[in-house]
């Protein structure tokens, strides 16, 4: 049976898997596709018995299966769970792996709250045990150690800024802010560099009786800063709750044996909350036939809008509540907009006069790094939260899904 489930196993993948396993495949099913990649469970009969295999492959250039299986063959013997790289080809931008038992649908309905409890905090120790490999040790030819504790940000930032560049006047004027913000505002201490995951937390582990059996989805992983990873977990928590963060870094801590600094978790989830909102901003400016476009607006709008008050956090500045809901938006942005730039109502005649006044007043200090800059924030918090109340219907029960304060226990 091929292709049960879904968009059915390409020929030429299916003959390399075949080589590979040595066997025939005798089904496949394909698996929720994330954004750069195609992914299916297959079987493989091989000396009579089914061999159960996971393949994944790119779906555009960028080399991210291959930096994945090199990141998996390296953390085979660590006590890190991850699956068994069976083949990888280049050429084809496809890796092989065992499938793993567990399933990835973290918090599941039908699971007892103490069991998932139980399933969170085995993640915690298993990413504080991530963190205290000795990257020195780990066979990762394409990684390398940051210079200085300020390189963990600065590579996350060039990607954001070059999205933003690609963009143009497409691109929110609220990421302008926001970056000047995070580059004027690196971390400039780190306890140690770590084998950083990046993406850490539900929906990239496999679990089963409230163990994690697998960590997956490494293709952006590298060295830096452990607070990135409890920022992604904290990131993740909107879509998919993986309950208290407080007791989630207690866990860690505990684990670790090492203080979680709070701080550096802030700016990390902002940071990366700004970059994917502009890389799910390029895709959508550059769709594919697969590019499901509702989706990843949903996920865009959950992002931009968190990315907006959790830099409030950043500034410690309370979070704005949402606005009044209005039938206008447009006119809601006008009356702020004129309020904040001290200008008429009447020369912000629709969203490009808006923006192009938004972007003449952002290119001044005041606005960037002066005492207007809380201004700024509460502003671009309350636009995003007009443009979640615009997206309601798409967002569903993501709307109500604000990111957690990050508070010490």
């Amino acid at each position: 049976m091929n292709g049960v489930g879904g968009a059915s196993l390409p020929d030429g993948l299916r003959d390399w898997i075949e080589g590979a396993a040595g066997g025939s495949v005798v089904e496949s099913v394909s698996h929720h596709e994330g954004a750069s990649r195609s992914a299916w469970n297959v079987d493989v009969e091989c000396e009579g018995s089914p061999r159960p295999l996971f393949v994944l492959q790119d779906k555009r250039e960028g080399g991210g299966s291959a930096r994945d299986a090199v990141v998996l063959r390296a953390l085979a013997s660590s006590g890190v769970p991850v699956p068994e790289v069976v083949a990888a080809d280049e050429g084809r931008s496809a890796i092989l792996l065992s499938r793993l038992p567990g399933r990835s649908d973290f918090p599941a309905a039908d699971e007892p709250e103490a069991r998932q409890e139980q399933t969170a905090a085995n993640l915690m120790a298993l990413t504080a045990k991530l963190h205290d490999l000795d990257p020195r040790a780990l066979d990762i030819p394409h990684l390398t150690l940051p210079d200085a504790p300020e390189d963990c940000a600065r590579g996350t930032i060039a990607q954001a800024r070059g999205a933003a560049t690609a963009l143009g006047d497409a691109a929110d004027p609220f990421f302008a802010f926001a970056l000047d913000w995070l580059e004027a505002n690196v971390p400039t201490t780190v306890e140690r560099y770590s084998l950083v995951h990046s993406d850490m937390g539900p929906g990239n582990f496999l679990y089963e009786a409230g163990r994690v059996t697998g960590i997956v989805d490494w293709e952006v992983a590298h060295y830096g800063d452990p607070m990135e990873d409890l920022a992604a977990i904290a990131i993740r928590d909107m879509a998919t709750p993986i309950g208290s963060l407080a007791r989630r870094f207690e866990e860690y801590a505990s684990a670790s044996g090492r203080p979680v600094d709070l701080a550096r978790v802030h700016y990390y989830r902002a940071l990366v909350l700004v970059r994917n909102s502009l890389m799910i901003g390029l895709g959508l400016a550059h769709p594919t036939e697969a590019t499901d476009v509702e989706e990843m607006t949903m996920y865009q709008t959950l992002l931009v809008r968190a990315a907006a008050l959790v830099l409030c956090d950043n500034l410690g500045i309370e979070r704005p509540q949402r606005p009044t809901p209005t039938a206008d938006r447009l006119t809601a942005e006008r009356a702020d907009v004129a309020l904040l730039l001290g200008i008429a109502p009447s020369a912000l005649a629709d969203e490009q006069s808006i923006e192009a006044a938004l972007r003449a007043a952002l290119a001044t200090d005041e606005a960037r790094h002066g005492e207007r800059r809380a201004d700024f924030a509460r502003y671009f918090a309350r636009r995003m939260h007009r443009l979640a109340q615009e997206r309601k219907a798409l967002l569903g029960p993501l709307f109500e899904r604000l990111p957690q304060p990050l508070v010490a226990r």
